[in-house]
């Protein structure tokens, strides 16, 4: 594991412990520049999440992307909607509750990071402002990933 990727799970079970959520994942756009992959996780289930991808614009992390603001999701309005089945993250990870943030590389969206709950939870205030946070420290750690002088490592 390389610095960058041992950085980025550090940060990941940071918020997840600071905030008590379930789950930490990182999703990071593909190289056409409009898919999300869900490359690291914290807290998850099982690896079928990292094997996942949202096309552009769908799944939380594609519409976050699309959009790009933060977003909080209840699980109880995608079954209304009847839209639970565009956001396999809740399937597979038993996600009651979730909040992704867009995570901002070179003017725009180039990952998306999401906390996520299995139970159902309204997120305060200060915790979205946890979320944020870690948000920059890992757009940070990216764009050292990105610099042409660091070396390149796959996550």
């Amino acid at each position: 594991m390389d610095d960058i990727q041992s950085g980025l799970s550090v940060e990941m079970n940071r918020t997840r412990s600071a905030l008590a959520c379930d789950l930490c994942a990182l999703a990071l756009t593909g190289e056409d520049g409009r898919t999300l992959r869900w490359k690291l996780a914290a807290g998850n289930l099982n690896d079928r999440c990292l094997k996942m991808v949202d096309p552009p614009g769908r799944g939380l992390s594609g519409t976050v992307a699309k959009v790009g603001r933060p977003m909080t999701l209840q699980t109880s309005e995608l079954e209304r909607a009847r839209k639970l089945h565009e956001y396999p993250i809740f399937i597979s990870e038993l996600l009651r509750s979730a909040h992704a943030v867009p995570l901002l590389l070179s003017g725009k969206v180039g990952g998306v990071l999401l906390i996520g709950d299995r139970t159902n939870r309204s997120y305060k205030q200060e915790e979205l402002l946890v979320a944020s946070a870690c948000g920059e420290r890992i757009t940070k750690l990216l764009a050292q990933r990105s610099e042409p002088s660091s070396t390149r490592g796959t996550l």
